[in-house]
């Protein structure tokens, strides 16, 4: 017998994107928030017909967690630069994460939220030259 830590009894999913696949797009529904594994993905947002990249995220970040906190549709878009394997938290199990958080930590969070969405469509905006 081993002294090995028992596993949980839901491993959870993971979900693979090959160069050029799309995770999930900007204005859907958020259903899940990702945890990079490995790989590297493009996050871009899209004005009119204009496509702005506005960053990157490697293995350990976080992505589609803004449309879990405040339940707006996803702010960018995410697209596999290389090979890609990510952690699915769904939903449900990151809103019993949330909820038991501190509340000051909570509204925290949720002010980020509301700031970074104000501040990525207005930096989209100036970088196109749109008003």
């Amino acid at each position: 017998m081993t002294d090995q830590a028992p596993l949980p009894a839901e491993l959870p999913a993971t979900r693979s994107l090959a160069v050029g696949e799309v995770l999930f797009r900007e204005g859907e529904a958020g259903d899940n928030a990702y945890i990079i594994e490995s790989g590297l993905l493009e996050i871009s947002r899209q004005t009119g017909r204009a496509e702005m990249i506005i960053g990157t995220a490697a293995a350990g970040e976080m992505v589609g967690e803004m449309a879990l906190i405040d339940s707006q549709p996803r702010s960018a878009t995410a697209r596999a630069l290389k090979p890609t394997t990510l952690a699915v938290v769904p939903k449900a199990d990151f809103e019993v994460s949330l909820a038991s958080a501190d509340p000051a930590v909570r509204h925290l969070l949720e002010r980020f939220v509301a700031i970074i969405r104000a501040m990525t469509d207005r930096n989209v905006r100036l970088t196109l030259g749109l008003r």
